[in-house]
């Protein structure tokens, strides 16, 4: 009976002693958000999750404590998201305009991001607490939708848009100008012009993110922030360079060496784009590449280029076959009385060779033969007086 009690009692304490750690536990992580410790929050809030795993409660009172436990756990775990997101959003600022982009009206959108050691700091925790609470994949694939729409997308659509970076002390901001075309159909961007603007954006991105890390969990290994995001915008980014930028400088003819003075040249501006890609680690290595199905800008463009050289050898063999027929076009009239013709535009048309088509005439009337009235092309009638020329010469 004794025994009993006592396995009572110590049950007892033991779920109390685990009330007592969760209410503590709870407390530290409304602390640590408060003072912007998240990786402590999230550690703190990851020693929760199997304490109330480990309750065994049957009482009443015990299962009521149980239910308001719970509820706080909710509370603070919709509380650290939240402050993550804020966080998040603060650190990186976004200025957006209120129309869409395909508004005809000047639109201004901006990115600002801190650049004292302490702003830098939080987000480096805001990214690692967010992998850790699973949510920080949401987050990055929000960043690069606006990265695509308000700053690639203005960029490569609109030739007149504008882009200014402004370094202060402790704040970087980016603005992307989209000013409207009084033309009436849209203008073409240049590739080269793209490019530059493009790599003024990347560059300022790889510049703030670079130094941020996460864990791959497919890869075991701490990854950039900036290649996570460059897999995502790689796709989009190289689509909408292809579609409006590239294939409206392509030459659309295959005459002349400008044409391929012109394929030359945006052959040159996209490898050096690519390369400053590579540079800033914005693209994913290749087997990464080939995994993710994302064809680069260099293949567009070689497929681009497999187009225009087979355009380029069906216009020359049009042109072979014009000049072959324009050869068979040019003949002349041969016949027993004239049998090279009576305008030969070839050399040594002279007395001898009258004197040599005479004897070829009359041994051709001894012997019965005739030669029947025909077309000649002007190539064998050059061979028959080169013929003519080397028995001379003999």
């Amino acid at each position: 009976m004794v025994t009993g009690r006592l396995a009572e009692f110590d049950c007892l304490l033991s779920t109390i002693d685990t009330f007592i750690q969760i209410h503590v536990a709870l407390q530290c992580i409304d602390a640590e958000i408060c003072q912007r410790s998240f990786i402590k929050a999230v550690s703190s809030f990851e020693t929760v999750q199997p304490l109330m795993q480990s309750l065994r409660v049957e009482r009443p009172i015990e299962l009521g404590v149980v239910k308001v436990l719970q509820t706080e756990v909710c509370v603070t775990r919709e509380r650290l998201l939240y402050e993550l997101g804020e966080t998040w959003n603060q650190l990186l600022l976004w200025t957006l305009p209120t129309e869409s982009f395909r508004d005809r009206r000047q639109k201004m959108s901006s990115l600002s991001v801190g650049l004292s050691p302490s702003k830098l700091s939080q987000l480096s925790q805001a990214v690692l607490a967010l992998s850790r609470m699973n949510m920080l994949p949401l987050k990055i694939h929000t960043l690069a939708e606006r990265i695509i729409t308000h700053f690639i997308e203005p960029i490569a659509c609109d030739h007149t848009s504008l882009i200014q970076t402004v370094m202060e002390a402790e704040l970087a901001i980016i603005r992307v100008n989209s000013i409207p075309s009084p033309a009436a159909e849209r203008i073409p961007v240049p590739p080269s012009d793209a490019f530059q603007k493009l790599e003024q954006i990347l560059s300022f991105l790889h510049k703030m993110l670079s130094g941020i890390t996460l864990q791959d969990t497919a890869a075991q290994k701490l990854v950039p922030l900036i290649q996570k995001i460059g897999k995502l915008i790689s796709g989009r980014l190289f689509d909408l360079l292809y579609e409006n930028c590239i294939l409206p400088a392509l030459p659309v003819g295959s005459d002349g060496s400008e044409v391929l003075i012109s394929f030359s040249t945006v052959m040159t501006d996209v490898k050096q784009f690519q390369a400053s890609l590579d540079k800033l680690s914005l693209l994913p290595a290749g087997d990464e590449d080939e995994a993710c199905g994302t064809e680069s800008l260099i293949d567009r463009l070689s497929n681009a280029n497999a187009k225009f050289a087979s355009v380029r050898a069906q216009e020359l063999l049009h042109r072979a076959h014009q000049l072959m027929a324009q050869e068979l076009l040019e003949s002349v009239c041969v016949s027993s009385d004239a049998p090279v013709g009576h305008d030969v535009s070839c050399e040594a048309r002279s007395r001898t060779l009258d004197i040599f088509v005479k004897s070829c005439r009359e041994q051709a009337s001894g012997s019965g033969l005739k030669l029947p009235t025909c077309q000649i092309r002007y190539l064998a009638v050059s061979v028959v007086c080169s013929k003519h020329l080397s028995l001379i010469c003999c």
